[in-house]
């Protein structure tokens, strides 16, 4: 890897989110790749005006949500007290009464298994991007509640022999179940991820969905391992938790194992998993098996650095060679990691830390102006990428929700 000095990496432009990597799970149209920051602005829009008019809070969310206004959907979710979401929730599923048998009204049917469909996703949406960050707990337990009692009634779904909805509704409760591991991880709440992994078990013929929730047990067991214990409520956040003491470095290393064997699991059922094999690099340096960090990281790293697992590779391979005094080939390294945007902060700061160690404070100096660039200034700031690792959240954000979204029935 050829190095680069101080000025080239100073002179980096900003990165792209390039989401085209290979071995990530397919997009649907249906799920913005900016959702998380969508729906935080939905947060800001729902304390700044009323929840419109018209028909219960929570029909009016499901018909929003069905049109496409995902903003609207949320705003409104988000507008009304918890215990009003719980009410009509209920009311909402009683009214939503199927027919009395599949022949009777197809598509009465279809419609029912849209609106459990929207039921059960549209929160989860939420659950997904903001709780651990700005959701109160009653919110947060309506809107599970909700959102697993829309799951449970499309049971009557799942199985019915001759029905045209039922592969999509075998596929959207799989990846449900995997959106909700997703949300706990996020919150925090550790204990319930064992219980919700055991349940979800996919389908053989699913390997994307199995790979999935391998790699979600490895997420949970690395993120909890940097935490001294848990916190009180499931909604803090999991970086306000303390750091684990030396007393805990034991449990914690073992810990690091088992989640290197799910990322290992799940590479064995998808070979191109490459966020299964960033996170397996990464739990490799936290055990200090250098050469086994850099086998697995450096297929991962592209000549034109553009997505976050690119990044995070290059960061990851800069902690490599620091860790064999190869300084000059770290910084260059975090210079490539500080091409991509989401990268950048931390790419930065272990530049300039190499940089120190290296004897050239005046070249460290300098890249300290990098964070004062209008760039780095702007008011709106795409999430850190290793702040949001170590946070339990995944590098592909809507890899769980896209696969859900793309079955709800059109």
């Amino acid at each position: 890897m050829a190095s680069i000095t101080i000025a080239d990496a100073i002179a980096l432009p900003e990165g792209r989110q390039d989401d085209a990597a290979p071995g990530r799970a397919p997009r649907s149209g249906r799920v913005p790749i900016c959702l998380a920051l969508v729906l935080l602005a939905a947060v800001a829009r729902a304390g700044a005006q009323p929840a419109p008019a018209g028909g219960s809070p929570w029909e009016r969310a499901v018909e929003q949500f069905l049109s496409g206004d995902r903003v609207g959907a949320t705003t409104t979710i988000l507008s009304t007290p918890a215990a009003d979401l719980t009410r009509s929730s209920a009311r909402a599923f009683d009214a939503w009464r199927l027919p009395s048998s599949p022949a009777a009204d197809a598509a009465a049917r279809r419609l029912a298994v849209r609106r459990w469909q929207a039921s059960a996703l549209l929160p989860l949406e939420i659950l997904v991007a903001v709780s651990g960050r700005s959701l109160a707990p009653a919110p947060e337990v309506a809107l599970e509640d909700a959102s697993r009692e829309a799951w449970r009634r499309l049971d009557a779904f799942d199985d019915e022999e001759g029905s045209p909805q039922a592969a999509s509704v075998r596929q959207f409760r799989t990846w449900w179940r995997l959106g909700v591991i997703q949300h706990l991880i996020g919150s925090g709440r550790f204990r319930d991820v064992p219980r919700e992994a055991d349940a979800a078990r996919p389908p053989d013929e699913d390997r994307a969905a199995a790979a999935t929730l391998a790699l979600l047990r490895g997420v949970a067991l690395e993120t909890r391992a940097r935490l001294a214990d848990e916190a009180p409520g499931g909604t803090v956040g999991v970086t306000m938790r303390r750091l684990a003491p030396p007393s805990r470095l034991g449990p914690m290393m073992l810990a690091m194992d088992e989640a290197g064997k799910a990322y290992r699991r799940a590479l064995e059922i998808m070979p191109d998993d490459r966020e299964a094999s960033l996170r397996l690099g990464r739990v490799a340096i936290e055990r200090n098996r250098l050469d086994d960090a850099e086998r697995v990281l450096v297929p991962l790293v592209q000549s034109s650095c553009r997505d976050t697992t690119c990044g995070l590779a290059h960061l990851f391979l800069g902690e490599v060679h620091e860790a064999r005094q190869e300084l000059e080939r770290a910084v260059g390294a975090y210079a490539r990691a500080s091409s991509v945007q989401a990268v950048r902060p931390a790419a930065l700061i272990a530049m300039i830390q190499a940089t120190l160690r290296r004897g050239n404070a005046r070249g460290a100096y300098d890249l300290t102006r990098q964070f004062a660039t209008p760039a780095a200034l702007a008011p709106t700031q795409v999430p850190d990428a290793w702040s949001q690792y170590i946070g339990g959240r995944l590098i592909e954000g809507d890899r769980i929700l896209a696969r859900v979204s793309a079955a709800v029935v059109p």
